[in-house]
């Protein structure tokens, strides 16, 4: 009689494993159900601060900028004699003219002149890049391109929606706002 009492019992402890088994799977059938419909539907949102890459990329145009404007200037200090020197032609001989004519002047007063205009020249180029101040210039450029940037960034990334593909079966949607 043991036998048939031990029998009884052991569907019933089958049917337990079972039922429990069943549930867990449904339940995670349908937490899954749900939480796909909600990712496909909802989607995510995302919260951004337009200013900040804004400001990042004005800054880091403005540093590039200024580089380039001092080394501008530098270069521009190195090869001035020589533009200069190209610029005034050797004349055979001056001439001062005067109401009635003009004189001649001799050679040598011509190359000497000359040197000394060049020189002057150079001179004066070089004290007026010494009071160059590339701030303003700078500034304005970097003011221009966080106008930019902000413009850019409302028109091309914020209210946008984007499609995240998780699997064949699952694009998240993920929009973009901004502050």
């Amino acid at each position: 009689m043991k036998k048939t009492n031990t029998a009884k019992t052991e569907p019933h402890k089958s049917g337990f494993w079972a039922g429990l088994c069943l549930g867990v799977f449904c339940a995670l059938f349908l937490a899954t159900v749900l939480v796909y419909t909600y990712l496909s539907v909802g989607g995510f949102r995302i919260q951004l601060d337009r200013d900040r890459p804004a400001f990042f990329l004005r800054d880091q145009i403005k540093a590039e900028a200024f580089a380039e404007f001092n080394l501008f200037v530098e270069k521009l200090k190195l090869e001035l004699p020589a533009a200069i020197n190209r610029a005034f032609q050797v004349p055979e001989s001056l001439f001062i003219p005067y109401e009635e004519g003009a004189v001649s002047l001799p050679p040598g007063m011509g190359a000497a002149a000359r040197e000394h205009f060049q020189r002057l020249a150079v001179e004066a180029v070089r004290a007026f890049l010494q009071r160059v101040d590339p701030t303003p210039f700078v500034e304005e450029i970097g003011q221009e391109a966080l106008a930019k940037t902000r413009e850019a960034f409302k028109r091309e990334v914020a209210g946008k929606t984007y499609y995240y593909d998780v699997h064949p079966l699952l694009a998240i949607p993920v929009r973009v706002a901004t502050e």
